[in-house]
């Protein structure tokens, strides 16, 4: 289930007469659709892809009849260099589209595809929406007689994200209070839960990010035949699995004994075993 899930197609129309709206996550590819639909070919066609900035027009890729700006044609602005190209093979019914590949945060905006020579001329507008990528990042903080404390951090991004805590079923866990601040319209946001035994031990922080459409999941799976089972001893003794948790975000305050079997691959998963003292 960790990964990036998407709730809606990366395209969908606005309203009628309002153009595109493409919604692509940071470092992707994202296709800007332009196409007359008359199947009228274009291979002979001038049509033209701006993008409009701030006091400006940056030219994104222009197309006239076979010359462009990955074969010659000059004036392309240095932002869009190299990363852009169109579907040669869709010319000829009448598809303009290009992608634009690698995306960046502020590759964000509206952009006008124009066919001049037309008769009459014929404008297209798209709006493109690049998701920032959301790294959540979950720390195991500890084990008390109710659990282990887990706690999800994602930081620095807009706009403000919403986490909760899950289980494999997808049911959603209580929490505590997000802890939330804000610098600079950028956010950092912590939620922590602590969990109880299920029948997986697996477990997810989920973050959505509004405007976005994007949903991020990170998992964590814990494991072992006494986990989450804290008895008072001296010391109480726990040990588990923990995949995707780098040992340095560790914040246990105790005693850390690390083994990994011959028989398991440590990429995949790091045998943490927490000697707590009561």
């Amino acid at each position: 289930r960790s990964g990036m899930h998407w709730l809606t197609p990366s395209s969908r129309l606005s309203g009628p007469g309002s153009g595109i709206k493409v919604i692509a996550p940071e470092g992707s590819d994202a296709i800007l659709p332009c196409s007359l639909g008359t199947n009228h070919n274009l291979e002979q066609e001038l049509f033209d892809w701006r993008k409009t900035a701030t006091n400006k027009q940056q030219e994104v890729f222009m197309y006239d009849g076979g010359i462009h700006y990955n074969n010659g044609l000059p004036d392309q602005d240095e932002h869009f260099r190299g990363r852009v190209s169109h579907f040669s093979d869709q010319l000829q019914f009448g598809n303009a589209s290009v992608i634009i590949r690698n995306t960046k945060v502020n590759d964000s905006g509206v952009y006008t595809c124009d066919f001049p020579r037309l008769q009459p001329q014929q404008t297209f507008s798209i709006k493109l929406v690049v998701a920032e990528a959301l790294k959540p990042h979950i720390t195991i903080l500890g084990a008390t007689e109710s659990g282990v404390q887990l706690k999800c951090d994602v930081g620095d991004v807009h706009p403000k994200p919403k986490l909760q805590w899950e289980d494999s079923d997808g049911n959603v866990l209580p929490a505590d209070d997000p802890v939330v601040s804000e610098r600079g319209g950028r956010y950092n946001v912590t939620l922590c839960t602590t969990v109880t035994p299920t029948k997986t031990n697996c477990f997810h922080c989920v973050v959505k990010q509004e405007g976005s459409y994007q949903v991020i999941d990170q998992e964590i799976n814990l494991s072992g035949e006494n986990l989450l089972s804290v008895s008072i001893l001296h010391p109480a003794v726990m040990c588990w699995i923990v995949s995707g948790a780098s040992l340095h975000s560790l914040h246990l305050g105790s005693c850390l004994v690390c083994s990994t079997p011959a028989s398991m691959e440590i990429y995949i998963h790091i045998y943490v075993c927490v000697f707590i003292y009561v």
